[in-house]
Formats: structure tokens, C-alpha cells, sequence
């Protein structure tokens, strides 16, 4: 079998998106996803704990599923993949606050919150 191979190219920009991160590094901007069962997006295959039966999380055991919540910066933003120009830009995000990059994210109560969970200290 032979695979046609399309005609149009798909560009996807990982790099920097315009304006982020704020502090002028040249890091890829990676937010804080926070769990809100409010928030304004759903994350499709997010991690959760597996439960017993008296609702106790279970050691090493978790599930994907969808997740709703929201960008601890900003809480109105979608992160929906954004085309203009034939180049489609993505939001970074993630739940591990070790990894988050933005600096408005780290500003955040949530962020410092994950943090301290996690036993590391943050600043302010």
C-alpha cells in the first residue's frame, strides 16, 4: 500500500508565541493547568488517581480521561490551537508546577501552592 502524501504543509510553531514569555528569554512559555470545574477548557487526556472504595487514592494507580480547568494566569483563556497564516500556534500547559515557565503562572497563588506541596520554596 502507498501512502499519498498531502499536498499542503502543516507548520506548527512550538517556539515562543508572540509576547510570551513576558521576561524577554526566548523560553517556550508553559503554563499552570489548574483543575477548575469551572474553567474555560477541557483537557481531553488528563491523569487521575485511581480510587478505592471508601474514595482513598489508590498508590501508583491512575486513569486518562478529560479534565476541565482553566490557565492559572489567566482565567478566561481558551488553549484551543490558534491557525493564522497556515501556521497553527499551540498552548503549552501542564500540571506539574516544575515545569511551568510563565511568569504571570508563577505569580500565581496556585502555582505557589503546588509548589509547597511539592516542598519546594518559591519566592515572595
Amino acid at each position: 500500500m502507498v501512502q499519498q502524501v498531502s499536498r499542503f504543509r502543516r507548520i506548527v510553531n512550538v517556539n515562543v508565541l508572540p509576547g510570551e514569555p513576558l521576561d524577554g528569554s526566548g523560553r517556550v512559555c508553559i503554563h499552570l493547568f489548574v483543575r477548575d470545574e469551572k474553567g474555560t477548557c477541557v483537557e481531553p487526556g488528563a491523569w487521575h488517581p485511581v480510587n478505592d472504595k471508601l474514595g482513598n487514592p489508590i498508590p501508583r494507580k491512575i486513569k486518562t480521561g478529560p479534565a476541565r480547568g482553566r490557565l492559572a494566569c489567566d482565567r478566561k483563556r481558551k488553549i484551543t490551537p490558534a491557525i493564522k497564516n497556515g501556521v497553527t500556534t499551540v498552548t503549552h500547559r501542564t500540571e506539574d508546577p516544575r515545569a511551568i515557565t510563565c511568569p504571570k503562572c508563577m505569580a500565581t497563588e496556585e502555582y505557589k501552592a503546588a509548589m509547597t506541596k511539592l516542598g519546594i520554596p518559591t519566592e515572595g
